[in-house]
């Protein structure tokens, strides 16, 4: 019997320091792409994005990731009915089933109020909704405006982004007297507010809330037609920096929800003012995600209506 003890097997240290270096390589390629796009409109879901690095970012910013308007939306699960639509200034998610978008969101920064076009009017269908936006022709003689989510005049700061406001996928069937009315003052006030507080974010969209085929529909696209548009909106409170050194206290950002019936009213827009925990309940959307969490979860449970007029 040998007494020999048996030669332990080598290690693959090869192997190993390979392995080592693929995700060495990995990472640094993942943060490459990360740093090329970080002033790109992207729809990304968590809270790794870049700080704001674009033009209109200033040093009192905090703790407002490029981003933070846009919702998080069944577009991760349900391909087939939530399309994001990317503009240069905004962006949408179209639901094809019934034909508009069940949010369109946008950064407006009090530089960019500055008019430098006239409304354009050039309505026209979006050919990159895969599924084709619904059309013209679905609005004419229907009784209901082609209302915009996301606001031409919002968008006056330069050429390409006041057409861009203008395609079919950003429009939704309003009542007239709503939209010439209590819906026109509440965008001027979105307005307002971004002269005050320097920047806003905003979601606009219909509470498609029920089935498609519960709805009113107009056109041969069946375009439905919604009970209710909610509006929230998001503002930094840069005028007492000195209340927030660190972003670990919702003194930073205030936050207010709208909830209106698609029909004329005379009411003002302030009765119709709601937590933005009460327009997550209705949409089943998610806003503000990229805000710390005890954050988020403050200023989407309350808010104080004098903070706002």
């Amino acid at each position: 019997m040998s007494n020999k003890k048996k030669k332990k097997k080598s290690q693959p240290i090869g192997l190993y320091i390979a392995v080592i270096a693929f995700f060495v390589v990995l990472a640094l390629l993942e943060a490459f792409i990360k740093k090329s796009h970080s002033n790109s409109y992207t729809y990304n879901q968590t809270k790794t994005l870049e700080k704001e690095t674009d033009a209109t970012s200033t040093s009192e910013d905090i703790q407002l990731y490029k981003g933070l308007e846009i919702p998080i939306c069944g577009a991760t699960h349900n391909e087939n009915d939530h399309e994001i639509r990317y503009f240069h200034n905004y962006a949408l998610c179209y639901r094809e089933s019934y034909e508009q978008a069940e949010w369109s969101a946008y950064c407006l920064n009090a530089n960019q109020l500055t008019k430098n076009t006239e409304r354009s009017n050039d309505f026209r269908a979006d050919n990159s909704i895969s599924t084709g936006s619904a059309s013209l022709a679905d609005y004419k003689g229907s009784g209901y405006d082609r209302g915009h989510l996301t606001p031409a005049a919002d968008m006056a700061f330069n050429n390409q982004a006041m057409s861009e406001t203008f395609f079919m996928s950003n429009m939704s069937p309003q009542h007239p007297q709503f939209n010439r009315g209590i819906w026109m003052h509440l965008e001027a006030q979105v307005r307002d507010w971004t002269k005050q507080f320097g920047k806003v974010y905003v979601i606009t969209g219909p509470i498609l809330e029920k089935d498609s085929s519960s709805y009113k529909s107009i056109g041969v696209n069946n375009v439905a037609v919604p009970d209710f548009y909610y509006k929230v909106i998001l503002v930094p409170l840069y005028q007492n920096k000195e209340d927030y050194e660190t972003p670990d206290t919702s003194k930073a950002v205030m936050a207010i929800g709208f909830i209106i019936p698609n029909k004329g009213t005379e009411k003002p827009y302030w009765d119709y003012a709601v937590t933005i925990d009460e327009v997550e309940k209705r949409t089943g959307l998610d806003f503000f995600s990229l805000l710390e969490d005890d954050i988020e979860d403050s200023v989407e449970a309350s808010f104080v209506i004098d903070n706002w007029k």
